[in-house]
């Protein structure tokens, strides 16, 4: 048996002049003073009473009827996924599905949203329904953490899923997040938006707030997203590697046009990842960041807290040794930073007190959350193409700092400017003759195991070819 869920829009407000003017006389006031205008959610035509609550009193406090039914909804789909899905029943007494739910459940609504091909079939299923995107997923599950916030904080019902508390990098306010079910990342095989050496410049002025006029707006987080920028387009490192990369595994500016530096794929991949080449003019506004502003902020904030923190006792660019203070009979232990994963890294606190992973928060000095850099790319792009220069592609995405790095490392092998930075004996290795031949050396860089996954970032690098060699190495 399959339950209806729907949306029940509010009833209209009684306008007391068409009742006087149907009687004949003047009519008797009788609206409850405690009306409020909301949606409900029904199952099979009958009210959902814990559900409908909550948006009564959302819209009791907020009387914004479209907000609230998009909140419903979000509401909908859960519900729906409870009776239909996991078989709770909707009407036995006081047993609401909604607070039967477990995070097995709630878990399980992730596969179902996100990941349909891998969730165990149903026969509650409608089978027309698809996966939802991932704005939308976002939605929900944004929705589905309020709903169990009030309930939590007016009838002390557990929520079923961890909540963390988050620091939001656009206001530095604190809020909070559900834990893992994060939106899925579409794996469509795109050859993405590479930029050239022209265009990544107008970015990294663009993230610094400078416009076509040379005049800079105030943003205190100018200087980092700079730096994240940079180094993204440097290195091609994936957006977790980036997003958790501390200050002691930057690479030295040096005078040549390329280094290398250790990518810690561990990270994302599980695996210990390898060398990879770095573009070196971009380096200076890490430097910059990580000596200047970054190193500001931390003299100013208070001691990084995070739970069950590690302190480090020394570290370089290759490994870390760190005491735990729960388990000081351990004594002093090490690690390399390419066996070290998100959490190991986040726990960390430096001799000074402050996290040793390189982009923080720029008002509490915590480090950026993963979701932050997106936003980071799209203000910088937006910024771009409204003050700098209106040709600056509006599809550009922070995975594509990727796609860049790819492309822009393929043409300096093609050109030989790789070559020339090496030993005589070594250049041979990375002097090819056509495109297609770099594809193995660029291959090790991006950490692919199939070089199928190498020609998806490649396959525009030919609109690139006639730029001069010079510029991909900073030149003009």
């Amino acid at each position: 048996m399959r339950y209806e869920v729907k949306v029940r829009q509010p009833l209209p407000a009684l306008d007391l002049d068409v009742v006087s003017r149907a009687l004949g006389e003047a009519a008797l006031d009788v609206r409850p003073s405690a009306y409020v205008a909301s949606p409900s959610i029904t199952v099979d035509g009958r009210i959902n009473p814990t559900t409908s609550y909550y948006l009564w009193s959302h819209c009791r406090s907020s009387p914004h009827l479209g907000t609230a039914n998009r909140i419903a909804s979000d509401l909908r789909h859960w519900v729906s996924f409870l009776v239909n899905e996991r078989n709770y029943p909707p009407f036995i007494g006081d047993r609401d599905p909604v607070l039967m739910a477990t995070e097995d459940d709630f878990a399980a609504f992730y596969r179902r949203c996100q990941y349909p091909e891998s969730a165990a079939p149903s026969a509650g299923r409608d089978p027309g329904e698809g996966a939802m995107t991932s704005d939308s997923w976002r939605d929900v599950r944004s929705t589905a953490k309020r709903l169990y916030e009030h309930l939590d904080r007016y009838y002390q019902h557990p929520m079923p899923f961890e909540v963390a508390q988050v620091v939001h990098q656009s206001t530095g306010r604190r809020g909070t997040t559900i834990v893992g079910y994060r939106p899925r990342r579409r794996a469509t095989g795109s050859r993405g938006t590479p930029i050239d050496p022209y265009f990544v410049q107008v970015l990294l002025q663009a993230a610094l707030r400078v416009d076509a006029e040379g005049c800079q707006h105030l943003y205190l987080g100018a200087d980092r997203d700079q730096a994240i920028l940079a180094l993204g387009v440097a290195t091609g490192t994936r957006r977790n590697n980036l997003s958790n990369i501390t200050k002691y595994e930057v690479p030295r500016c040096v005078s040549r046009d390329f280094t290398v530096m250790r990518v810690a794929d561990f990270i994302t991949k599980g695996d210990a990842g390898g060398d990879a080449f770095v573009f070196a003019h971009y380096l200076p506004a890490v430097w910059d960041y990580l000596e200047g502003r970054r190193a500001e902020l931390t003299a100013q904030a208070g001691p990084y807290a995070p739970d069950q923190p590690l302190h480090i006792e020394s570290a370089d660019d290759v490994r870390v040794a760190y005491s735990d203070p729960a388990h000081r009979e351990a004594g002093i232990q090490t690690r390399t930073w390419v066996m070290s994963d998100e959490t190991f890294r986040r726990r960390l606190v430096d001799a000074d007190g402050s996290s040793p992973v390189l982009f923080l928060n720029e008002y509490t000095a915590e480090p950026l959350s993963y979701d932050s850099l997106s936003n980071i790319i799209e203000s910088a792009r937006k910024f771009a193409a409204t003050r700098i220069d209106p040709a600056f592609p509006q599809s550009f995405r922070l995975h594509d700092l990727r796609h860049t790095y790819a492309v822009h490392l393929l043409l300096a092998v093609y050109h030989g400017t790789i070559a020339r930075n090496l030993p005589e004996h070594r250049r041979g290795d990375y002097t090819v003759d056509h495109l297609s031949a770099a594809l193995e050396l660029v291959k090790a860089s991006l950490g692919h195991a199939s070089e199928d996954s190498t020609k998806l970032y490649l396959a525009t690098a030919h609109r690139f070819i006639g730029i001069p060699a010079n510029e991909f190495v900073g030149a003009r």
